[in-house]
């Protein structure tokens, strides 16, 4: 069979899905080909006439789709747009399995959770003319009704997994891709998992909605043996060189056995420099240490509010102040590069919540700051919160952007003070923009003030060539938001 994989990148940023990766290769090892319609490089406007054109060349027989909720709204109407024939739709992905309800009416299966297996199982029946009704993990769209299956097991080990399909996605995501500004001088970076199952349960996070789901099916929290990891960076590295890895697990730092393990491993067998993301409490001094010595250049830490009170009841993040700024600290001790995760626009946040977290950043000093805008996701406890409470219609869509206006039903005043807050935040060590948002200028004039902050900065860590190419790229995304 040939199988057509939707990669609905709505943001245009330069990073494989390792979902998909994984799923063609599971395929492949079926002897099923694959291909790919990857959003990234397709001119504005062109999106749905570059899918239908892929769709009549291809003679695919299953269409898979995988998207986020932000990335739903987009497929939505991707799909609506084109005709798609007698393809057989699957739908998967992290909205598939919190807002099944929805997909289903698009889809004609859905698979919910992880699925490799679940994938795998489908494709076997279906080349094999077999009936598909009772496959674990998903919803069947037969006979004028909706099958709903039972989840299907968490996937036990993940070393048995198949090694991700890299090629399914073209080789930009690898020599251009947008986390080389992590790494100086890299000119090929490879994003990898080694691990699954977050053990914590944010409330504005939908891993605590899945692990749900998945209760009584199976040990929720799973790693990779070190020895696995490294074969398949490895392998990445034999297909297109490697100057840089960066780990999507949502903490990294566990076991100090098996950090010890990958350290002797990594540093003997690949030795490039990597990026991982980590929870304040786990950036213990032992294992920044170990870290620091396997290769690690740079970690991002989630401080989301610098407000407690939001923080511990209404995030369910249990860490104080000190443990935060005690976690950068300690990064800086082992010369780590620093990033941090804020969040704003919280239901319940005033000005005083704004003025904290703006004061715990300027303590903790990371080297640079992401700010967003929150915005609740389908199948957490704080979507049922804002809704119940009146801050959100259930039926608004959600924006592809985590940048702009608050969706929250909010007085305009409220709205703008996030964005002037956004700013502040990103960029708490600069005077001036301290000096633009205390003066109220508009979001076009402190836009235009940060885009000459990263612009100017990029030209004095990467150079010109390597500058230019990253506005093409932002210019290319802002058309897409626009």
């Amino acid at each position: 069979m040939r199988i057509l994989f939707v990669y609905p990148n709505v943001t245009r940023a330069t990073c494989p899905q390792l979902g998909i990766c994984m799923l063609a290769a599971t395929a492949k090892q079926l002897g099923h080909g694959c291909a790919l319609y990857d959003l990234t490089s397709i001119r504005p406007g062109k999106e749905i006439f570059a899918f239908q054109s892929q769709l009549n060349s291809s003679v695919a027989d299953v269409l898979a789709v995988s998207c986020r909720s932000n990335e739903w709204s987009f497929v939505d109407t991707l799909l609506r747009s084109v005709d798609v024939g007698n393809i057989l739709k699957i739908f998967g992905g992290p909205h598939a399995t919190v807002a099944p309800e929805e997909v289903i009416g698009l889809a004609d299966i859905v698979v919910l959770g992880e699925g490799e297996e679940t994938f795998a199982e489908l494709l076997k029946r279906i080349a094999g003319g077999g009936d598909i009704a009772n496959v674990a993990g998903c919803w069947i769209k037969q006979g004028g009704g909706i099958i709903k299956n039972e989840m299907r097991n968490l996937i036990s080990d993940l070393d048995e997994l198949p090694f991700p399909s890299w090629e399914i996605f073209d080789g930009v995501h690898y020599y251009d891709s947008c986390r080389k500004t992590l790494f100086k001088g890299a000119k090929v970076v490879g994003t990898f998992e080694g691990s699954r199952g977050c053990p914590y349960a944010c409330t504005y996070c939908i891993n605590d909605e899945v692990r749900t789901l998945y209760k009584g099916k199976g040990k929720w929290r799973r790693e990779k043996s070190p020895e696995r990891i490294v074969q398949e960076v490895a392998q990445f590295r034999e297909q297109y060189g490697l100057d840089g890895v960066f780990w999507a697990d949502e903490v990294f730092l566990t076991n100090v056995e098996r950090l010890e393990r990958f350290r002797d491993l990594y540093r003997s067998q690949i030795g490039v420099p990597f990026g991982f993301m980590e929870r304040p409490e786990n950036m213990t001094d032992e294992k920044i240490r170990i870290i620091k010595e396997a290769g690690a250049q740079m970690v991002s830490i989630g401080i989301e509010s610098g407000d407690e009170n939001i923080r511990r009841n209404l995030l369910n993040r249990h860490h104080s102040q000190e443990t935060i700024v005690s976690a950068f600290r300690t990064a800086r001790k082992y010369g780590l590069t620093t990033h941090a995760f804020t969040m704003t626009g919280f239901p319940g946040e005033d000005k005083r919540s704004m003025e904290d977290t703006y004061r715990l950043v300027r303590q903790a000093q990371p080297d640079t700051v992401q700010t967003t805008i929150f915005y609740p996701l389908r199948g957490t406890k704080l979507f049922e919160l804002v809704v119940q409470g009146g801050f959100l219609d259930s039926s608004t869509p959600m924006p592809n952007t985590y940048y702009g206006e608050s969706s929250l039903t909010l007085p305009e005043r409220q709205k703008k003070e996030l964005i002037r807050h956004q700013y502040l935040v990103t960029y708490y060590n600069s005077r001036m923009m301290r000096l633009f948002v205390r003066a109220h200028l508009g979001q076009f004039f402190l836009r235009l003030l940060a885009l000459f902050f990263r612009v100017s900065t990029k030209f004095r860590q990467e150079g010109i060539r390597s500058t230019l190419k990253a506005i093409a790229r932002r210019i290319r995304i802002l058309r897409v938001k626009s």
